[in-house]
């Protein structure tokens, strides 16, 4: 075991016998279990090291590029598309407008909130179809994983964390049953060196089963002002072989994002 890996161990071993929680990191109370006083340590090193809370709630607007790439049986690459997020805080919701083109055109899904639309070539989609029926989760999706480690702070977010062998730690995240569109969904985050950032994110949709894990591997961060996102996640099947990634890039906090693009068209 290296010596990062005992420094960390005996940081985390001090958080959690103080029972107290770092800068960033709510207070944690009395009748809190050791795992969740670890999760918390360990979260909250990865917060602190992104810029603590306040990088994520001093945000109130962000317009960003999510690129989805695939991969062949063979690695290599055969589809890419892109999608223009952008998102705003208003009224205590997160907004967010999802652009992605497609071989019949263009699509605008959007969830505000209290509703969702969505429109292909500006024409508005049938509510009860398949695109307007996903929107809530495409919305709220793509700002989840762009909004990491701070939305693992939101209501009803559940952590609790425990140690695996060579000094590499799980936190598995759950949610409270009124948060969010999938609130069965769980995840694990796999912090497997001494440095504060996962390097693994593995998580099982609401309804499936550990079968249906899905693994990704995370690279590289990138940082506007205090706020830092992850560059890239890419999915690996049993054999480690690529089949997806999501590249983020062309972040810009706070544009100016008026009413009428969270507003549906006129039919």
């Amino acid at each position: 075991m290296n010596e990062g890996v005992f420094r960390r161990i005996g940081l985390l071993a001090a958080v959690a016998g103080l029972g107290c929680a770092g800068p960033s990191t709510p207070p944690v109370a009395a009748d809190r279990t050791p795992e969740e006083v670890l999760a918390d340590s360990l979260v909250g090193a990865w917060l602190d090291a992104a810029g603590g809370l306040d990088a994520w709630a001093d945000i109130r607007s962000a317009r960003y590029t999510i690129t989805t790439v695939w991969f062949d049986s063979l690695g290599e690459i055969e589809r890419m598309r892109p999608r223009r997020v952008e998102m705003r805080k208003t009224g205590g919701a997160e907004q967010a407008r999802v652009e992605r083109p497609e071989p019949e055109g263009l699509y605008v899904q959007t969830f505000t909130g209290d509703g969702a639309w969505a429109t292909l070539n500006d024409a508005l989609l049938p509510p009860d179809g398949p695109v307007v029926g996903e929107t809530e989760y495409v919305a709220r999706d793509v700002v989840y994983w762009f909004g990491l480690p701070y939305k693992l702070y939101d209501p009803g977010v559940n952590r609790r964390a425990r140690a695996l062998d060579e000094g590499a730690y799980e936190v598995t995240v759950t949610f409270g049953d009124e948060i969010g569109a999938h609130p069965g969904d769980r995840y694990f985050y796999y912090f497997l060196d001494e440095d504060p950032y996962p390097e693994e994110v593995h998580y099982i949709e609401q309804g499936r089963e550990e079968v249906d894990r899905n693994r990704t591997v995370w690279s590289g961060y990138g940082r506007v002002g205090d706020f830092t996102y992850v560059v890239g996640r890419r999915w690996l099947d049993s054999l480690d072989r690529p089949t997806k990634e999501l590249r983020v890039d062309d972040v810009e906090l706070g544009p100016v994002l008026s009413d009428s693009l969270f507003a549906p068209p006129d039919r």
